[in-house]
């Protein structure tokens, strides 16, 4: 009898209690390290923003963010807290106070804490709070957001906001500049007339008169020089030679009849004929093969 009223006394107790505290510490695993894998909330336009939920019972007492500053400048999160369930217990004149989730910003190297706010804070139990952090390095910061009571469950609303600050940015140059446009094609093959120093020659001619030899110097002039010029067609001729077309013409100083021939190729010989403004002819008796290897062409001018 004794035993049995036992047993009924502490059920009674039981069901008098109200809901059973999670006895784990929020977290999953033996040894949880969830600041290793941070969620990363990414800037788009300087701005980004999360949404999650803090359910202590469920294993999820705290979320760990992580954003990126793209270079050294002023930083700003804010949380809005929606509460579930629980509240903050008792204020001095006996109301219930709102529950106080814990909001901190931490360097994500030394994991030192750069602002924070829990319980013996200002902003203890606020629903709404805010961090600045002025003239940040460049780096990865943390956000770690966390319910303070084992009873507690909020819906989380987070954003952050960048802007620069007073320390100066290191220079990306040329990252940013913009791609240059397109540039004006230069020939494979240079196409400026080679440049002929003209030697003086004195021919001396001797001729007799009345007994008397007379001498007479007589100054001729200079040579032409030539043209280097590429081959922008070939075709076979019945003969088994090719019909070559030069990429340079009258405009060029080149005309009908000039002699020429293929830079590195045999029997490559050749006269210029129906020259125009921008091309000429002609035929070599080098096989077509011989000649599409080569592709450049060798003419001699004119002695002026």
């Amino acid at each position: 009898m004794t035993r049995a009223l036992g047993l009924v006394l502490l059920v009674l107790l039981v069901a008098c209690g109200g809901p059973q505290a999670p006895t784990h510490n929020g977290y999953k695993g033996k040894k949880p390290r969830p600041w290793e894998k941070p969620k990363v909330v990414k800037l788009e336009k300087n701005a980004g923003k999360s949404g999650f939920e803090l359910h202590y019972g469920k294993y999820k007492r705290a979320r760990w963010l992580a954003v990126d500053l793209p270079g050294p400048g002023n930083l700003t999160a804010q949380i809005d807290v929606t509460p579930s369930s629980g509240t903050g217990g008792p204020d001095e004149e006996g109301e219930e106070r709102d529950i106080d989730v814990g909001f901190e910003i931490l360097d994500g190297k030394s994991f030192n804490v750069l602002a924070a706010s829990g319980l013996e804070s200002d902003d203890a139990h606020d629903l709404k709070k805010e961090h600045k952090l002025e003239n940040l390095p460049q780096g990865r910061y943390l956000i770690h957001v966390y319910l303070q009571g084992r009873f507690h469950v909020a819906d989380i609303d987070l954003k952050v906001s960048f802007e620069r600050g007073e320390i100066p940015w290191k220079s990306d140059f040329p990252n940013q500049v913009a791609f240059v446009g397109p540039l004006a094609a230069i020939p494979p093959l240079d196409d400026t007339p080679e440049k002929v120093e003209r030697k003086r020659v004195t021919r001396v001619s001797v001729k007799k008169r009345r007994g008397k030899e007379e001498v007479k110097e007589v100054d001729p002039g200079g040579g032409g020089g030539s043209v280097m010029a590429e081959i922008s067609d070939t075709q076979p001729e019945g003969s088994g030679g090719t019909i070559i077309t030069i990429a340079a013409g009258t405009g060029d100083g080149l005309e009908n009849g000039l002699s020429g021939s293929i830079r590195g190729v045999r029997n490559s010989g050749f006269k210029l004929t129906g020259c125009g403004p921008t091309t000429c002819r002609a035929k070599v008796k080098a096989p077509i093969d011989d000649v599409r290897g080569a592709g450049a062409v060798l003419i001699k001018l004119r002695a002026q």
